[in-house]
């Protein structure tokens, strides 16, 4: 079931971020705001999730509730987009359209994504540096998400795409370990 939201959600996503670059490239940028905002609202705020998605409550009640709730707050496409997604009945896959639009945005800007995880907080001139470097290396801009993980014992792991270097004290012991089990 998520592997099909995600493909009905990147097709969605596709074609909103499409209308929104003819519109203007920098449109894309204050839609995908707008879908993080509508995230936050549903995840803020359960039982809106559970009015919108009841099939008991009529679709133009749930219009209603959406637009009132939305309209000043968000661009005409992105209320459009609601109202499509409604209409569909598949309000569901706002999660994973923010998500696949988030994605598409990044291939359209040349910023590649990366989520570096080290043992202590790193200093900001070690994480400008590690950025500084990987953005030499890819060639391209970079979204780096730093997080703390106590777990690891020291060092970072660095996960860009599906490719992870893991350089933690965890990660070294782990393969260490493996190594005397095959013996």
């Amino acid at each position: 079931m998520k592997a099909e939201a995600n493909a009905v959600a990147r097709q969605y996503a596709e074609a909103v971020l499409d209308i929104a670059y003819k519109a203007n490239p920098g449109a894309a940028d204050v839609i995908f705001n707008d879908i993080k905002l509508v995230n936050s609202a549903f995840t803020a705020e359960p039982d809106l999730g559970l009015v919108i998605g009841h099939p008991s409550v009529p679709t133009e009640e749930k219009r209603k509730i959406l637009v009132t709730l939305f309209q000043p707050r968000v661009q005409e496409l992105t209320l459009r987009l609601l109202e499509l997604l409604l209409d569909k009945r598949r309000i569901y896959i706002m999660p994973a359209l923010e998500n696949e639009f988030h994605a598409l945005l990044n291939v359209r800007k040349n910023i590649v994504s990366a989520s570096l995880t080290s043992a202590d907080k790193l200093s900001d001139n070690a994480v400008a540096n590690i950025k500084a470097r990987l953005t030499e290396h890819l060639g391209s801009s970079l979204e780096l998400d730093v997080k703390v993980d106590p777990t690891l014992l020291g060092g970072v792991v660095l996960r860009l795409g599906d490719q992870v270097i893991d350089g933690s004290l965890k990660g070294k012991l782990a393969s260490i370990e493996k190594m005397l089990m095959s013996v």
